[in-house]
């Protein structure tokens, strides 16, 4: 393995990798426009519950954790309180609604299995474990890059990689049978340590972690083979080809707008652009409708280093924000984004 210092690639991680399969100008706009996107309540929701886990995760915490659960409730210890409130409110995530969901799915991860000892005492509980390594071998070239929300190791070489989930479902279809952070974490953890056997779990924290039950949030993924982990870094060394030469061009080749609607319960295909026909397309029920962030146009401003390339954008209600943090040999730019072109109208 090379070192960062030495790596010319394109970092990949699984979201990456996730976008560019699910449409081409969506990473596009994501990861070469680098268009402004705004969080939703349940990103920022998640956002803070994980924040949250990796505080109490601390074994000088685990009083806390105990006296939590003995109540059932996270605000029993006043310094998680103000510690939710801190981060909700700066994502404006801090009314009734989304304080108590904040609650109950931080409260769901801490009841289960907590400090990975259920079955056997862990030699290291490392939280927030980063990522970044390059391969490149004759046959195989990439560099994957993330980090993992939590992983226990045993004295017997085995390792549990969990990863915790806020979303509103449980993986289905594709997403549940050829998870792209199942394999990338499995294949950054045995980068990381050879020996070991790797255990992915992922925990929605909207549903009970009751193994077995048929409405379970708890998804124990299948170990990798070494030729299920061989095959992967086949498909990195090629979407590493894709990534690294990535043109306009290419962001015309693969919309999701072209694909048929998903049959296997996977966020993917039509799906993933949202039914909504215009901005501000309300459902019946008076709520906005959703829609890709790229559905439909705006105007933003640009943040733009000496040589001409983004460092990053902002809405344009958000614009002293980017003079803010503007140097010397930086400038602001006002652009204009019109819109996927599948769904322009005239």
């Amino acid at each position: 393995m090379k070192t960062l210092s030495e790596s010319k690639h394109v970092a990949l991680s699984a979201s990456r990798i996730k976008t560019l399969e699910k449409c081409s100008w969506s990473y596009w706009c994501s990861y070469v426009l680098k268009l402004p996107d705004t969080p939703n309540d349940g990103s920022s929701r998640g956002n803070v519950v994980h924040t949250v886990l990796e505080v109490l995760a601390n074994k000088k915490r685990k009083k806390y954790v105990d006296s939590i659960l003995e109540t059932s409730d996270i605000f029993n210890i006043p310094s998680i309180r103000k510690l939710v409130f801190k981060h909700a409110r700066r994502l404006n995530v801090s009314d009734e609604e989304n304080i108590k969901l904040i609650k109950d799915m931080t409260l769901v991860g801490l009841k289960y299995d907590f400090w990975g000892d259920t079955e056997k005492q862990p030699t290291q509980d490392i939280q927030e474990r980063d990522f970044d390594i390059t391969v490149d071998k004759k046959n195989k070239k990439y560099r994957i890059k993330g980090f993992i929300d939590r992983q226990f190791i045993y004295d017997d070489k085995t390792s549990i990689v969990r990863d915790y989930k806020t979303s509103k479902a449980v993986f289905a279809g594709k997403d549940a049978e050829d998870n792209l952070q199942h394999l990338m974490y499995t294949l950054a953890s045995q980068k990381l340590d050879p020996k070991h056997k790797v255990q992915m779990e992922f925990l929605f924290l909207k549903f009970d972690l009751k193994e077995g039950a048929s409405n379970s949030g708890l998804l124990k993924m299948e170990p990798l083979n070494k030729s299920a982990l061989s095959d992967f870094e086949n498909h990195l060394t090629e979407v590493q080809k894709v990534v690294d030469n990535f043109t306009e061009v290419d962001a015309y080749s693969n919309f999701a707008a072209d694909k048929p609607m998903p049959s296997d319960g996977s966020f993917s295909g039509k799906l993933a652009c949202g039914f909504a026909k215009y901005k501000g397309h309300l459902k019946k029920d008076g709520k906005p409708m959703w829609h890709c962030p790229f559905k439909f146009g705006f105007n933003y401003y640009a943040l733009r280093d000496k040589d001409n390339k983004i460092i990053k954008t902002f809405f344009e209600e958000d614009k002293e924000d980017a003079f803010k943090i503007l140097k010397n040999d930086e400038k602001v730019t006002r652009e204009t984004y019109l819109g996927c072109p599948k769904h322009l109208t005239s």
